[in-house]
């Protein structure tokens, strides 16, 4: 029993953690620059390459420098509005069509069903990545293609998803009272299908937030990601890989922020998914 509180207190602590960096980050993503101890795009090369800790002319660099003197620090909060806010944008977009995309399917069933599993298998089956540099190398990367390209790799899950909980939910028997009742198909779905399905939904969106993230830093990395002037963390890593063996703070610390962000996420939809789920809360 003992073992079984001080599990339960250490998982507890660990998803406290994980909200309150979250939070932080979500702050840092709203406020943008005002955040960061210096400013991010000031350059200085009496400073570069500098190691964490150095003292320079604008105060102590606790991160160290980059190639041309910017505080990796500042870089990385700045770096968080694209991380997140285009993330964000991405998974509620993908989650928005494939939802309601599979349980329009899942409502009619037939053909219409055979027809959104034929599709996503054959994106499932193609590398999401390849697709994603070919259309934003093909046309001129910018926020709203970047956006698209992650909405077009998330949507699948959420449409088969919608998809298998809608088939059951349907076949309730007071769905087909509704029926009878001469209920329209649009207040079918929004009144009786989706409020049973948006638990499993939004822990879904949670994970698919975190996949999200890594697809943001991958396209960045290649450098087809979001076209700002500040890095993203992403490319904050595809600039340091230059010099890994000399200055290995310019990629061990972006690198860091993406990694417990990515966590962090995965940490509270495990909570969240053991919350919603009766079968994990009748074992808590």
């Amino acid at each position: 029993m003992a073992r079984k509180l001080t599990s339960l207190r250490g998982s507890q602590i660990i998803v406290a953690l994980a909200l309150v960096f979250l939070l932080v980050l979500a702050v840092m993503a709203v406020t943008g620059d005002l955040m960061a101890p210096m400013n991010a795009a000031r350059q200085s090369l009496r400073a570069r390459l500098m190691p964490p800790g150095f003292e320079g002319r604008q105060g102590i660099h606790w991160l160290g420098t980059d190639s041309v003197g910017r505080d990796i620090l500042s870089l990385i909060v700045a770096g968080a509005r694209p991380a997140i806010l285009v993330s964000g944008f991405a998974v509620a977009l993908a989650a928005l069509f494939g939802v309601s995309l599979g349980m329009f399917a899942g409502y009619r069933g037939g053909r219409m069903g055979g027809l959104l599993l034929y599709i996503t298998n054959i994106q499932l089956a193609f590398p999401f990545f390849l697709l994603a540099v070919t259309i934003v190398g093909i046309m001129r990367p910018s926020i709203p293609l970047v956006v698209f390209v992650i909405a077009l790799g998330c949507w699948v899950p959420f449409a088969r998803i919608s998809y298998s909980e809608t088939m059951q939910v349907v076949e309730q028997e007071y769905i087909e009272a509704v029926r009878v009742m001469r209920g329209g198909t649009a207040r079918i779905l929004l009144r009786h299908v989706l409020p049973n399905i948006l638990p499993n939904i939004l822990v879904l969106a949670t994970f698919a937030l975190g996949t999200a993230i890594v697809m943001e830093s991958g396209l960045s990395f290649v450098g087809l990601g979001v076209p700002t002037k500040t890095p993203t963390w992403g490319r904050m890593l595809s600039e340091g890989r230059d010099y890994i063996s000399t200055a290995w703070w310019l990629t061990f610390f972006p690198g860091l922020a993406i990694f417990l962000l990515v966590l962090s996420i995965n940490v509270c939809g495990e909570r969240l998914r053991d919350i919603t789920d009766p079968k994990q809360a009748g074992k808590q």
